[in-house]
Parts: structure tokens; C-alpha cells; sequence
């Protein structure tokens, strides 16, 4: 893992994390930019799969308004997900 796979995957995260919440609690029907057809999501232990899918559960949540305190990204290792491209990125939120 390079330093530059580090940071991209860093300043990746840290962009989606300022949109995400951003859409989140203002303007949820954006939120669809934010995924593909592949995407994997979980949250609360609810498991989703694929853009259609995260994009109706978020929408039907209730509104709401979050502070995040703490972000981690981590790229991902193609040996730790064979088939994963060499900085797909793992981010954490509480």
C-alpha cells in the first residue's frame, strides 16, 4: 500500500463523508450520485445491495439532522477482497 493510495482514499473519504451527511439531512434525493449498481451498504445491521435499494431505504428513513464525530477510510487491500480494484476504500462513521 503506497502513501498515495493512503491519502487518496483519505481526502476520498473525507469528500464523501462532508456530501453524504450533507444530502442526508438536507436533500436526500442526491444521495443516489453518491452510489453505483455494486455499491454494499450496512447499516444498523440492515444489509443492502445495489443503488436502487440503499437509495429507498435512506429515502424512507425519517428526517433528521446528524453531528458525526469520528470518520476513519481505509483503502483496501485486493488480498484482503480478491477482485477488489487495489484502493477501493472502507469507510467507518459514529
Amino acid at each position: 500500500m503506497t502513501d498515495t493510495t493512503v491519502s487518496i482514499t483519505s481526502e476520498g473519504g473525507e469528500q464523501f463523508f462532508k456530501h453524504f451527511y450533507n444530502y442526508m439531512d438536507t436533500s436526500r434525493q442526491n444521495l443516489k450520485h453518491l452510489y453505483h449498481e455494486e455499491s454494499k451498504v450496512v447499516w444498523n445491521g440492515t444489509s443492502l445491495a445495489g443503488r436502487a435499494n440503499v437509495e429507498k431505504f435512506i429515502t424512507d428513513l425519517p428526517s433528521s439532522t446528524h453531528k458525526p464525530y469520528s470518520l476513519d477510510c481505509q483503502p483496501i487491500s485486493p488480498q484482503a477482497m480478491p477482485g477488489a480494484e487495489p484502493a477501493d476504500p472502507m469507510i467507518l462513521v459514529s
